[in-house]
């Protein structure tokens, strides 16, 4: 994805700064970038520019520069000295044909309504490295669950404790569902960041 948007901008022309030494590199930044086979409508790509640029035309240059299925909707000036934090994350999961193979037969509005009634929810993470098992409760990270069609819609909360974030398939997993085959399912739908880290602020 760097790559990507790293060769666009360069034959969109655009005015990008570049760090220093022996090999300058673009100043160009993805804050929260995708899973490897998740697929997304809301993406932040940060740009360092050498002077001020006119926002409507960076995005216009950059969609001529853009391959097929990838496309920028809007370019805002931000202050630098603000880190880009994301404070939750809508996903969409498309479960068609999953929940008649789930570990709970129970229908899937109810496990949800459990789900979302429950304090804590436990589920076991495996370290990949070493194989290390640890249980986590990740019921404090889902701010939003329910079903959308043949979808789930779930809100998950980003923090900065340790281990302060669960995944999609988590949450699957939790559901009774298989957390192997989720991934190439979701569709990250919507972001929201903080604008101001001081006051807690979020905007899309």
């Amino acid at each position: 994805m760097v790559r990507m948007f790293s060769k666009a901008c360069a034959r969109a022309e655009l005015p990008l700064s570049f760090s220093e030494g022996f090999n300058p590199r673009v100043r160009l930044t993805l804050p929260f970038p995708r899973p490897v086979g998740q697929r997304s409508d809301a993406e932040r790509l940060q740009l360092d520019l050498s002077h001020q640029f006119d926002t409507g035309e960076l995005v216009d240059r950059l969609n001529e520069q853009m391959p097929s299925g990838v496309r920028a909707f809007a370019a805002i000036s931000a202050d630098p000295s603000q880190p880009c934090r994301p404070c939750s994350v809508t996903y969409e999961v498309d479960v068609t044909g999953l929940d008649a193979n789930a570990s709970d037969p129970t229908p899937l509005a109810q496990r949800i309504e459990s789900f979302l009634s429950s304090p804590v929810i436990e589920i076991s993470r495996v370290r990949h490295r070493d194989g290390r098992v640890k249980t986590v409760d990740i019921r404090p990270f889902v701010d939003g669950l329910s079903v959308v069609e043949n979808n789930i819609r779930m809100s998950i909360l980003v923090t900065q404790s340790d281990g302060g974030l669960t995944t999609p398939a988590e949450v699957c997993q939790a559901l009774g569902m298989d957390a192997d085959v989720i991934n190439h399912r979701v569709r990250r739908v919507k972001i929201l960041w903080f604008s101001n880290p001081k006051k807690q602020k979020a905007t899309p």
